[in-house]
């Protein structure tokens, strides 16, 4: 009976051993898999990190160069504004130099009609 009772006893504690190795084997796999789980969400940040960073520096770049092409337009269209501004001068002065010419000569052929009708009268 004493050896039923330790054969009973050695079994036990087997079974109670064999548990303990299954669930500390469980915990282990657990612990895999939670580990495992970290690292595939940390690989997941870094590449959404370097997503949102590529987007950030691809919309940077898109401004930047939109900002360049408004600069260049502002710049094209100052550059237009004082040539139109010359060239209204520019016309503006032929205007007034045809005007004055005309105006001279007006007054030249004036004058010699002038002269003309004055010998007349002589």
């Amino acid at each position: 009976e004493i050896k039923a009772n330790k054969e009973k006893q050695r079994q036990l504690e087997e079974k109670m051993e064999a548990e303990r190795q299954s669930n500390e084997e469980k915990m282990r796999q657990m612990k895999e898999k939670m580990d495992e789980t970290r690292l595939q969400r940390e690989e997941f940040e870094r590449a959404m990190d370097g997503k949102l960073r590529e987007q950030a520096d691809l919309l940077k770049k898109a401004f930047e160069e939109k900002a360049g092409m408004m600069r260049r337009k502002i710049e094209e269209f100052k550059k237009w504004s004082t040539e139109a501004k010359t060239n209204r001068a520019r016309v503006f002065a032929l205007i007034l130099e045809n005007a004055n010419r005309r105006h001279e000569e007006t007054m030249a052929l004036m004058m010699q009609n002038h002269r003309g009708q004055m010998m007349d009268h002589h």
